[in-house]
Order: structure tokens, then C-alpha cells, then sequence
């Protein structure tokens, strides 16, 4: 059974008519994941930003620019 809630004052809140049994046990995944809990994933953030100061097959032909390899 799978079910989407919310979280409202640090409670996690069901959809009305959602039933679980007493005792049930339960796991509470995030949806979407926040930069701000993650520093791992502020890093991956920061760094991911586009480099308009790089040429534009930078990508492809990185071997050129860093040790003079021919371009693809």
C-alpha cells in the first residue's frame, strides 16, 4: 500500500479515509529532496550551474583544451 501525505507542524498528515492498522509499521520517504538538508547535494547545486566562460564543446573536446589533443 502506498499513500502521499504532508507534513503540517512536524506531523505527517493522511489523506481523509486513510486507515492503517494499529501498530502497522510504516516508512516516511521525502519526495522531493532540498539542497538546504544535503550537503551533498548543495555541493552537486552549486557546481551544476552552466559555465558560460567555457566554449561550447568543451564536453566533447576536453582533451584538446587541457592537453592539445585534436579536436572531434
Amino acid at each position: 500500500m502506498s499513500v502521499n501525505g504532508i507534513i503540517k507542524n512536524g506531523v505527517v498528515v493522511l489523506p481523509p479515509g486513510t486507515t492503517l492498522p494499529e501498530g502497522a509499521e510504516v516508512k516516511v520517504e521525502t519526495l522531493r529532496l532540498s539542497a538546504a538538508g544535503d550537503p551533498l547535494l548543495a555541493a552537486v547545486v552549486r557546481l551544476a550551474k552552466p559555465r558560460p566562460h567555457l566554449p561550447k564543446d568543451y564536453a566533447l573536446n576536453h582533451g584538446h583544451y587541457l592537453r592539445g589533443e585534436p579536436k572531434k
